[in-house]
């Protein structure tokens, strides 16, 4: 699908704040709300935007601390890492998962209390998988994201 600028400028507005009425967008663009919310619609229908959502804070969910965990499986497979993904996935600080390629195959990043509960989620849950080779864990001191508006 390609994308006007009126598109793109709709993408940025929506991942700053999704609860935009439509009247809002249009008044951003300085278009019509009937154009506005025709390609609205044209995007979702198009499958660029997947879903609307919220960005919560997750220190006022009681979750301060937030961490980047690498971690490397043995043996290398597709059934392993999903196998993997099932042991952790079900855990409430768990934030997100990504699989990538390289020496490590996934990183969580996890959202905690504090440093005694992500000792204990990353030694009781994550090492408890048998196919968990290691892991390395890293602080996040600060996260940011930035808006997608477009293929680079």
């Amino acid at each position: 699908m390609e994308l006007s600028r009126a598109d793109l400028e709709i993408l940025v507005a929506l991942q700053e704040n999704s609860r935009l009425t439509n009247r809002e967008l249009a008044k951003r663009l300085g278009a019509a709300e009937s154009t506005t919310h025709e390609r609205l619609r044209r995007l979702v229908r198009g499958g660029v935007i997947k879903r609307f959502t919220a960005e919560i804070d997750l220190a006022a969910l009681g979750r301060p601390m937030q961490a980047m965990i690498a971690v490397r499986l043995r043996p290398q497979s597709e059934d392993v890492v999903e196998r993997f993904l099932r042991t952790v996935m079900d855990d409430p600080c768990v934030v997100d998962a990504i699989v990538v390629s390289g020496e490590i195959d996934v990183l969580l990043r996890v959202a905690v209390q504090s440093a005694e509960h992500l000792r204990t989620f990353a030694w009781r849950k994550v090492t408890s998988a048998k196919s968990v080779q290691s892991i390395t864990t890293h602080l996040v001191y600060e996260y940011r994201r930035r808006p997608i508006t477009a293929p680079p």
